[in-house]
């Protein structure tokens, strides 16, 4: 029998992840949909609270502000068009004065450490090994936000440079949490502004960097989703029009990997079952009003309180109420 695909190998994982686990996203693109699809499913999980971090530095950057609750530096501070901006931070992290901005940051950090410090899993995608220094500090920026591009450097980050940087944050987040594991993942997502050759070498030294991390330390742990895109779908059928990210079926995909690997049985059944009721909630009859609806409202509503010695339902109960007469 031909094949024509490379199926991604099956991981034997020496961890499940429960319906009563505790999980931060860090990272890029791929950490907002792992996250979001935690969150959806009533996992407890802090998704990127940072916004897309893109480079190893700068997550470690962001980890240790937050593990020793540090001041942020005037220099890291940029004003545009009215609004201020921190270079450690994604643009969506903002606001129209200076304090305003240091006490959000704050806030932030406090609300991420206190997550953290009782997280059962910290997940980090990598996206890039290319990073941005600004010329008069010398420091990796997250994010240049749209000011002149004579006021940075672009570099690449090496292995060794980003392995260094990694054992310093793993040694503080071990004394922060010390039952933390950690999943590394490589987003899939090409960075084509680097040139496609310059992408891969990029995502190269990211791999390598992954290989040697969890080789070394016994907690970190790997998932594949750089190549269950890159190597297992390999189609550009399963990217967006702009054929640089993947599309939400790759992402299903991914997720449905991610779901058999780690999720022990009893999250798998919770999740089976809460996929029909939220299908029940979105259902949009063509008469809201009618009895036989208005009975399909009621036993819904009977089976969502099944869950409520498991998780929250406040809201989805509150949003099948609304709907019965």
């Amino acid at each position: 029998m031909l094949e024509f695909r490379t199926v991604i190998e099956k991981i034997n994982p020496e961890f499940q992840i429960s319906l009563k686990s505790k999980i931060l996203t860090l990272g890029s693109c791929f950490s907002d949909v792992l996250g979001n699809y935690l969150v959806e499913n009533k996992i407890e999980c802090l998704a990127n609270p940072f916004g897309n971090v893109f480079n190893l530095s700068s997550i470690s950057c962001l980890l240790d502000g937050l593990l020793k609750n540090s001041e942020n530096n005037e220099d890291t501070i940029v004003e545009n068009d009215g609004v201020f901006f921190h270079y450690n931070y994604h643009s969506e992290i903002r606001d129209f004065n200076r304090i305003g901005l240091v006490d959000k940051i704050k806030t932030l950090n406090q609300s991420t450490a206190s997550f953290l410090k009782s997280a059962n899993y910290l997940i980090i995608t990598l996206g890039t090994s290319w990073v941005y220094e600004q010329k008069q500090t010398q420091k990796i920026v997250s994010n240049c936000h749209k000011q002149k591009a004579s006021l940075f450097n672009k570099k690449l980050l090496g292995e060794k440079e980003q392995l260094d940087i990694f054992e310093n944050i793993h040694s503080k987040l071990k004394t922060f949490n010390p039952n933390l594991k950690i999943i590394l993942t490589v987003s899939p997502v090409r960075h084509i502004k680097d040139t496609l050759q310059l992408n891969s070498v990029s995502k190269s030294i990211l791999r390598t960097l992954c290989y040697n991390i969890t080789s070394r330390y016994s907690d970190t742990y790997y998932f594949p989703s750089y190549e269950i895109v890159i190597d297992d779908l390999r189609d550009y059928r399963f990217y967006k029009s702009d054929l640089i990210h993947p599309n939400e079926q790759a992402e299903k995909y991914i997720l449905n990997i991610f779901s058999e690997t780690y999720f022990d049985e009893t999250l798998k059944i919770f999740i089976n079952d809460w996929i029909k009721i939220k299908t029940g909630i979105d259902h949009r009859p063509f008469n809201p009003k009618s009895k036989n609806h208005q009975k399909f409202l009621q036993n819904l509503l009977i089976k969502i309180q099944t869950f409520e010695n498991q998780i929250d339902i406040s809201k989805e109960e509150a949003a099948i109420k609304n709907q019965i007469s």
